[in-house]
C-alpha cells in the first residue's frame, strides 16, 4: 500500500496502529504501544490514569534556543460499522482499503479522524533526520466522548507555548476557534397502554448519510430520530399513537444515519395521506449526500406498548427541536455559533432515554441551551442530566503561528490558506482554557464523513500536510 507517497512512515504508523482497537475507552493497547515505541527510541514518556501519553525530544543541534513545540491528537476513533458489516471494535483491526488517492475502510469508521496526528507525531519523533526544536507529543484519549483524556491531563507537564494540534479535517484551511459543547440526558417514563384493540407497525427511516454533530451540522443534513419523530406526529393527527419501541442514532456526537420505531394505532386508520404530508416535510430540502433517503411502514406484530399520553409527550418533545444549527456567527461568513443534534434516543413501553448534544462559542449561550432543553424535558414530564462540558476556544488573528503556517504553506502551494474557526469541540478549547497565553492552531488532511463508516482520506493531502509541519518546525526560531 501507498506506494506513490514522499513520506512513507506516516503511512506505515497509520498502518500499524489501525491494527490496534482503539474506540473511545479501549485505548489501553495503543497507549502500550506508545510507551514500547518511546522505550525503543529511549525518549521521554509519561502514562497516566487516563491512558494519555506524553513524550518529549530533544532539539536537533543548534536548535536548543529555539521555542519548543507541543503537537497533539487524540488516540481514540469512532466506532460504527454499516449496516450487515460485522466487526468486533474490541478486537478486530480496520481493514484499510487504498482506491486510488483515496483510503477508506471496510465497511468500518477508518480512524483517520484522529490517526493521522498519532501517525504524523510518530514520524517526527522517529526521524532524526529533521531539523527542529524540542518537540512535545500528547496523545489523548476520549477525545470523542467528551475530551475526557484532555480534561484528565497534567497541564503542568507542559513546557511549550507554541501547540500544533492536528485534529482538523481540510487541506490548506488552519483552524483557530472552535466551539465548546455539552451533553444532555434527557429521561421519560412511560404508564403501560393497551394495544389489543390496534393495529401495529413499523416505521423505518434509513439510507442518510450521518456525519458529525459539530463539522457537518451546516451542512443541513437530515437526522434520522427527527425525521422518524416527524412520520409519528403526522400520524398522531390521525390516530392516537401507543408506541413499543424507537431506536435510533449510535453516538451523540454523530447525525443519526437510521432510525427504528413501532407504534399502534387505532384498528383501520388510515396512515396513507399523512405519510405523504409527513415525507413532504421531512424531504423539502433534501441535499444529494441525503437522496437516498427511505421512509417506509410496514405491518408488525403486537408487542407491548406504552400508554396514548406518554407516547404524546414524547412526541410533544421532539416537536419543540429543530435539531441543527440555531444561530450563525455573523462576523465570519459560513461559520455556526450555536447548534444541537439529537444523537441517540432508546425507548421502549417502559420509557425512553434521548441523548443530545449542544455546541456554541459563546459560553453563556450555552447556558441558555442548558437552561432550554431543561425546560423541554420538564413540559413532557421527564428529568434531565448535563455531562461532560468543555470549553470553547476563542479567535485570535495574526499570531506567531498563523503567521508561519500561512507563510510555509504559501511556499509550498503557491497560493494563501484559509484561517477560520470550526463549529466542533476541540481539544484546544481544553488547552486554552488552562493555558491562556498558548498559541494554538489546528491542521488536518482532507478527511470527509467522519464518524460515519463512509469516512475516507484523500491520501496527497496527509502527504502534503506532513511537508508542511516539517517546514513549520523548520522556521520556528
Amino acid at each position: 500500500m501507498f506506494d506513490n507517497v514522499k513520506h512513507r512512515d506516516v503511512f506505515r504508523f497509520f498502518e500499524e496502529i489501525s491494527a490496534i482497537p482503539r474506540g473511545s475507552g479501549n485505548e489501553a493497547g495503543i497507549a502500550s504501544y506508545l510507551e514500547n515505541f518511546a522505550r525503543e527510541r529511549s525518549l521521554f514518556c509519561v502514562r497516566d490514569g487516563a491512558n494519555n501519553v506524553f513524550i518529549t525530544k530533544e532539539a536537533s543541534d543548534g536548535r536548543e534556543g529555539d521555542p519548543s513545540v507541543l503537537l497533539q491528537g487524540h488516540v481514540d476513533m469512532v466506532c460504527e460499522a454499516a449496516p450487515g458489516v460485522e466487526h468486533d471494535f474490541l478486537c478486530d483491526p480496520i481493514k484499510l482499503v487504498e482506491r486510488g488517492d483515496i483510503l477508506s475502510a471496510g465497511g468500518t469508521t477508518l480512524g483517520a479522524d484522529d490517526g493521522v496526528a498519532v501517525a504524523m507525531m510518530l514520524a517526527l519523533l522517529d526521524d532524526n533526520t529533521l531539523s527542529t526544536p524540542r518537540i512535545e507529543c500528547l496523545f489523548t484519549t476520549s477525545e470523542e466522548v467528551g475530551l475526557e483524556g484532555m480534561k484528565a491531563f497534567d497541564f503542568s507537564l507542559i513546557g511549550s507555548r507554541l501547540l500544533i494540534n492536528l485534529d482538523s479535517a481540510d487541506e490548506g484551511v488552519a483552524t483557530v476557534s472552535c466551539a465548546g459543547g455539552v451533553r444532555t440526558d434527557v429521561m421519560l417514563e412511560f404508564e403501560p397502554g393497551d394495544g389489543a384493540d390496534g393495529d401495529f407497525y413499523t416505521l423505518d427511516v434509513s439510507g442518510l448519510a450521518g456525519g458529525h454533530s459539530g463539522e457537518d451540522i451546516a451542512l443541513r443534513r437530515v437526522s434520522a430520530v427527527a425525521a422518524a419523530a416527524t412520520v409519528l406526529r403526522f400520524f398522531s393527527e390521525v390516530s392516537p399513537i401507543r408506541l413499543s419501541s424507537m431506536t435510533g442514532g449510535g453516538k451523540d456526537n454523530a447525525i443519526p444515519r437510521d432510525c427504528r420505531a413501532v407504534f399502534c394505532v387505532r384498528k383501520g386508520s388510515d396512515l396513507s395521506a399523512a405519510l405523504v404530508k409527513a415525507k413532504s416535510v421531512v424531504c423539502g430540502h433534501l441535499t444529494d449526500v441525503d437522496k437516498c433517503l427511505k421512509i417506509e411502514i410496514t405491518p408488525s406484530a403486537p408487542t407491548p406498548v406504552a400508554d396514548e399520553e406518554s407516547t404524546a409527550r414524547l412526541i410533544d418533545f421532539f416537536s419543540v427541536l429543530r435539531p441543527g444549527p440555531v444561530e450563525w456567527a455573523g462576523s465570519r461568513e459560513g461559520i455556526v455559533e450555536t447548534s444541537y443534534n439529537i444523537g441517540v434516543v432508546n425507548a421502549d413501553c417502559k420509557g425512553a432515554k434521548i441523548t443530545l448534544s449542544s455546541r456554541s462559542s459563546e459560553s453563556a449561550v450555552l447556558d441558555d441551551m442548558e437552561m432550554r432543553l431543561s425546560a423541554a424535558a420538564r413540559l413532557a414530564g421527564g428529568t434531565v442530566r448535563h455531562r461532560n462540558r468543555y470549553p470553547g476556544w476563542a479567535y485570535r488573528e495574526g499570531t506567531k503561528l498563523q503567521k508561519i503556517y500561512s507563510s510555509v504553506f504559501e511556499k509550498q502551494y503557491g497560493r494563501k490558506p484559509v484561517i477560520t474557526g470550526i463549529h466542533a469541540g476541540l481539544e484546544c478549547g481544553l488547552v486554552s482554557d488552562a493555558l491562556p497565553d498558548m498559541d494554538i492552531i489546528s491542521l488536518g488532511p482532507v478527511i470527509r464523513d467522519l464518524h460515519s463508516p463512509s469516512e475516507t482520506l484523500e491520501i496527497p493531502t496527509l502527504d502534503r500536510l506532513y511537508g508542511v509541519v516539517c517546514g513549520m518546525l523548520e522556521e520556528i526560531r
